[in-house]
């Protein structure tokens, strides 16, 4: 795949032709710069200047609890595009931190350029209003959802909710007692669904740590599995 090709995959260009993609290449400024394996790309709180994209490599973005009692960390893999939510509105500062697993290349576009690209190709513009507009829809629909009944659905609804993505690796660092109460269950009941999860392969556990191999397939157990 050439490097246009990526560049058309991109959410924010999807829909761009050839001719208007050489355009944008040559009046925006498209820094292109690589992260070996284990770099930190965005620390948590820094401005958020740039939107960032992820050509190739792997990366492992990781949030926090208001609290500092728990933080949930989740691999990511190119392309993808991740601070758009970030670079407007109140609180333009990134809400968690962005590290590289592998050798990564990325291509960081500032927020000028951003906007100078909204103004001139409407196709930018839907890209931009579709993904916040998405995003908006998702966490209302969370909002406005009956609160799960079983304990089974209320822990995946925990992991799910604390996720940027739905599926792939996730590491979860949290105290028993506070999983407990965050799904309101007893902490007896939630070890040992967390050991059943571990039986099945579903989970590997730690000393305060849960790790998710695949969040999709634990995501898709029904009650009576």
């Amino acid at each position: 795949m050439t490097l246009y090709d990526k560049l058309l995959n991109l959410p924010l260009l999807q829909g761009l032709s050839y001719d208007d993609l050489s355009d944008v290449v040559a009046h925006s400024k498209f820094n292109f710069i690589k992260r070996g394996r284990d770099e930190t790309i965005v620390a948590e709180g820094a401005p958020a200047s740039h939107l960032i994209f992820v050509l190739r490599g792997s990366v492992m973005v990781s949030h926090r609890a208001a609290d500092g009692s728990y933080s949930v960390m989740e691999e990511l893999n190119g392309p993808l595009m991740l601070g758009l939510d970030r670079l407007f509105g109140f609180e333009q500062t990134h809400s968690g931190e962005i590290r590289s697993l592998t050798n990564c290349s990325l291509l960081m576009l500032s927020k000028p350029d951003v906007l100078q690209l909204a103004d001139k190709y409407f196709i930018v513009r839907i890209n931009i209003m579709n993904r916040l507009a998405t995003n908006a829809q998702k966490l209302e629909a969370t909002v406005w959802q009956r609160y799960p009944d079983t304990i089974l659905h209320r822990m995946q609804c925990f992991f799910r909710i604390h996720c940027l993505y739905p599926a792939g690796r996730k590491v979860v660092r949290i105290k028993m007692q506070v999983l407990a109460d965050e799904v309101h269950e007893s902490r007896i009941k939630v070890s040992r669904q967390l050991n059943s999860w571990q039986r099945s392969g579903l989970i590997v556990l730690g000393r305060e740590r849960i790790e998710i191999p695949r969040l999709d397939a634990l995501l898709q157990l029904k009650d009576d599995d």
